[in-house]
């Protein structure tokens, strides 16, 4: 059960970062952050992605353009905790998940951000 669990997980985290990383911009932008970065407009932010539903935010940091967020999602019938980086996207006006595999680069990231959202699940 629990291989079945981290397979699941792997699959949502997956799921969540490729369809982030399929609508987010490779290139730097010259937009202002968002005025406000709250639990709430993360969770937000990955509910409208569509891959998993926010039931609880366990953590969140914010830096600029960029954030992470540790919470548990429904994926199906599992409840399952992730991590995720996400980045703001002016075009939607929202948070957005982005694909770690890309974004976690040393540099890229605000250090909190890399530091938090970077080096779990």
């Amino acid at each position: 059960m629990q291989q079945f669990r981290l397979a699941l997980a792997a699959l949502c985290a997956m799921s969540v970062l490729v369809l982030g990383a399929a609508r987010s911009s490779a290139t730097q932008s010259s937009f202002a952050a968002p005025e406000s970065c709250t639990a709430q407009l993360l969770a937000d932010g990955v509910n409208a992605a569509g891959s998993a539903r926010v039931v609880d935010v366990t953590g969140f940091a914010c830096g600029g353009l960029w954030s992470s967020l540790w919470a548990d999602v429904n994926v199906g019938t599992e409840t399952i905790g992730v991590t995720m980086v996400l980045k703001w996207r002016p075009d939607l006006n929202n948070w957005w998940p982005t694909d770690r595999a890309v974004t976690c680069v040393e540099g890229l990231l605000p250090e909190t951000i890399y530091r938090q959202g970077c080096f779990s699940n």
